[in-house]
């Protein structure tokens, strides 16, 4: 039997980013791959050259773009609509974008679109931070985000990664529930596990005397609610001063004027195999984000697979995590 040829497009994410979406996917690949041995895999994103390798048994394909085109959004679409006329995949597995618009779907082909969030309602809740006139002025995000992420009508299904984001995506386009799947994200239980708590602290060299929380987020402005964690570390600060926050993730440069506090331990980018045992050695898992599409978000199902007492905003709507 032919190999059925598969194709995951992640835009402007690279297979080494951190982020959630990715490992999502990489997640994903590990479960076809130990299932299905006639599929290949294939991996497309924009990046600084055009190049392809195989790595893990996955096939990668990195995409030229130039900042012009990162900016306006267009050129890449019609970068991606150009590769996929000219290399057959029976399955396209895309994140969204504009770029089935510009392309004609082969015959007996499929395309899947995921959603790990709609953009639409990060930028609604991330409004309520404005004043009116603000709000005024950064209106039409909610527009072009509505726009950009509406799947055309070349895509066959659509995945979303929780139940919160299925009905979010329904609602904003009218799609027929039979037309959507819920995939939750995962985690490997052999990896992030439950551990003393003692010796992940004295494998990190942290100070056994000291109780940790901890944050994990990307981004600047608009973090992952580092303010909001930060804000709520004060206040146990004030009744405890054995307290630190340990911050993993943001771009220091972007947000710096939220770490000046004593509490606070920024750690730069943390080897992905490490990051077990930070859950481990901390007794809070901050999750204080305006928004999130996984419920629960990736970094929320490891503090929990490691032991990690959660902390969680309304707005995150960690929908598996119940109250105490």
């Amino acid at each position: 039997m032919k190999n059925k040829k598969i194709c995951f497009v992640t835009i402007n994410a690279n297979p080494e980013f951190l982020g959630g979406y990715v490992l999502y996917h990489k997640n994903l690949i590990k479960y076809l791959q130990r299932n299905f041995k006639n599929l290949e895999i294939n991996w497309v994103y924009l990046g600084k050259e055009n190049r392809n390798f195989s790595k893990n048994g996955v096939h990668y394909f990195e995409l030229k773009t130039n900042k012009l085109n990162s900016f306006l959004g267009i050129g890449n679409n019609f970068c991606l609509a150009k590769f996929f006329k000219k290399n057959y995949f029976d399955v396209i597995n895309s994140i969204g974008g504009l770029w089935t618009y510009f392309y004609k779907k082969k015959k007996n082909q499929r395309i899947i679109q995921t959603f790990h969030g709609t953009v639409y309602y990060f930028n609604k809740n991330h409004l309520k931070r404005f004043n009116l006139f603000q709000k005024f002025l950064i209106f039409p995000l909610l527009l072009k985000s509505w726009f950009v992420e509406r799947p055309h009508k070349k895509v066959d299904k659509i995945i979303c990664v929780s139940e919160k984001v299925k009905k979010q995506a329904i609602k904003l386009y009218s799609f027929e529930d039979k037309q959507v799947s819920v995939i939750r994200t995962g985690v490997d239980l052999k990896e992030f596990k439950q551990r003393d708590k003692s010796k992940a602290k004295k494998f990190l060299n942290l100070n056994k005397d000291y109780f940790y929380g901890l944050y994990v987020g990307g981004g600047g402005y608009w973090t992952k609610g580092l303010d909001r964690a930060i804000n709520l570390g004060k206040e146990i600060y004030q009744l405890d001063n054995s307290f630190r926050l340990l911050v993993i993730g943001p771009d220091y440069e972007k947000v710096k004027p939220l770490l000046n506090e004593p509490f606070i331990v920024f750690l730069k980018k943390i080897p992905r195999e490490k990051m077990s045992f930070y859950y481990s050695a901390s007794d809070l898992f901050f999750c204080m984000s305006r928004y999130e599409g996984g419920a629960p978000t990736l970094v929320v199902s490891e503090a929990m697979a490691s032991g990690c007492l959660l902390v969680c905003s309304k707005d995150s709507e960690q929908e598996i995590v119940e109250d105490i």
